[in-house]
């Protein structure tokens, strides 16, 4: 009688501590499902997925047929998820009293070149941080993540001269607002955006290989951009110091994220704020209505996406870049979370596909088997997609095939970088900012293929004979 009570009182207190021990037969079947999403598909990258709860990281697995596999501490780009680490941290900044999320961002006197164009004492860094600022821009998007730039004067010059600004404040998702917000901390602190994430948070929680700096981490697992075969047509991270940044720029590993993710579940302030700063991080802030594959969101609060999947609130913020798709995400409620991912891009749909079936395998859902049935399909349809709009390796131009007067560097009069039309191997290759890429021949159309993605090239010769180049909609001319 005695054992009986004592086991009920150590399962109520397993049940209200929302501790998960998760079976070995759920391990399994997890394990299994990733590897049949991988060969059922054909895959040829690294994928994996780490469950964490309130104790930390409870359970990881990778998978790869050929290439090694990823280990807790392999380093990987978290792409959009730097969101989350930049909104948190002017959470703290806020919490002591080094700015205000509220203020008019007119009351930081810095020029960020949108005086005259957006009234500058409606919007705060929370609006920013929020994305109800109601304005962007294309060139300083494609600078601050893609091209690089010389510096902030420039990345002012493009948010100015090619500013977009919406009729209303409502939530519309970008890059542009978190670089903003970082650059008026970086004004009031006097530190970078990167230096400021490692005193604050990585630091404090001990997240030793979460960084901005990409080019000191030298074992980063590359990213895989799938040719139209199924094979490699190109890999790499495609990411230099100056492409690194406030929405998108973090490196991170499982062994990190598991602790920032503890943090977030525990609602643990302990070692970043004296006062608590997790309840406006995740409340809502502001209404979004939108459906992203199986996750039906209703609101963003500071830097997360608030949802809700198969009856559960979750709160998410993934990222994609190049070939890396990245799930985070965590229930508030059951405190538990789910860290997925693949480097390869016809797949990236598969962490959201494996993050469901760990949630829904470990609350022991009972439709979790005709879910994974269905997002498996899912899976399958996109990659097939994917692949179908893939780059095909035969279509790279050769020097043979390539007009000699076509070759050499193109200027833009409006702030874009120059490109560059070069032979190497034997190959027509495309130089545009701090990216490049070879050229594709398909038909009569060119397509320049940079990595993170590709752009259509149409060449014109003028009547005084000078050559302009239409990279998409931006033009260039011969120099």
């Amino acid at each position: 009688m005695a054992l009986r009570f004592l086991t009920i009182i150590i399962m109520s207190l397993m049940i209200g501590s929302n501790c998960y021990a998760i079976a070995n037969n759920t391990e399994k079947e997890i394990k299994s499902a990733l590897a049949e999403m991988s060969s059922s598909n054909r895959l040829i990258g690294s994928h994996f997925v780490a469950v964490v709860d309130k104790n930390g990281l409870d359970f990881f697995y990778a998978y790869s047929k050929d290439v090694p596999k990823v280990t807790e501490s392999t380093p990987i780009l978290i792409a959009s998820h730097t969101k989350s680490f930049t909104s948190t941290l002017m959470a703290i900044l806020h919490s002591s009293g080094k700015l205000d999320l509220d203020k008019p961002i007119s009351s930081y006197k810095l020029q960020l070149g949108l005086e005259g164009k957006v009234d500058t004492n409606k919007i705060s860094i929370r609006d920013l941080l929020t994305h109800t600022a109601g304005f962007t821009s294309v060139q300083h998007t494609f600078k601050s993540a893609f091209l690089g730039h010389s510096g902030r004067e420039e990345l002012i010059d493009s948010l100015s001269e090619n500013l977009l600004v919406a009729p209303d404040y409502n939530f519309r998702y970008s890059n542009t607002g978190p670089i903003v917000a970082s650059m008026i901390a970086e004004n009031v602190t006097g530190k970078t955006w990167g230096d400021l994430i490692e005193e604050y948070i990585a630091d404090p929680l001990d997240m030793n290989a979460t960084t901005s700096n990409v080019s000191k981490v030298r074992t980063i697992l590359p990213s895989i951009i799938t040719s139209s075969d199924g094979n490699t047509f190109n890999s790499g991270h495609f990411k230099s110091d100056l492409t690194m940044h406030p929405s998108g720029g973090l490196v991170s590993t499982v062994n990190d994220l598991a602790i920032w993710l503890q943090a977030n579940i525990n609602k643990d302030r302990s070692n970043l704020s004296k006062v608590d700063i997790f309840d406006k991080l995740h409340e809502k802030q502001v209404d979004q209505s939108k459906t992203y594959f199986t996750y039906e969101r209703s609101g963003y609060t500071l830097g997360w996406d608030l949802a809700e999947y198969n009856q559960e609130t979750l709160l998410t913020r993934f990222g994609n870049y190049g070939g890396y798709s990245i799930h985070v995400s965590f229930m508030p409620e059951r405190e538990i979370g789910v860290i997925a991912f693949t480097n390869q891009d016809v797949a990236y749909i598969l962490p959201h596909v494996i993050a469901n079936y760990a949630y829904n395998s470990i609350l022991n859902k009972k439709n979790r088997g005709i879910l994974f049935e269905q997002e498996m399909n899912r899976l399958k349809k996109s990659v097939l997609v994917e692949l179908s709009e893939a780059p095909d390796s035969a279509l790279i131009v050769s020097s043979d095939d390539f007009p000699d007067n076509l070759l050499g560097t193109f200027i833009n009069s409006s702030g874009w970088p120059k490109q560059k039309f070069y032979i190497d191997n034997g190959k027509v290759m495309v130089d545009w900012g701090v990216i490049n890429g070879p050229l594709l021949k398909d038909g009569k159309k060119y397509m320049a293929h940079f990595g993170v993605f590709q752009r259509e090239i149409a060449f014109l010769t003028l009547e005084g004979g000078d050559i302009k180049c239409r990279n998409g909609s931006v033009e260039f001319l011969k120099r």
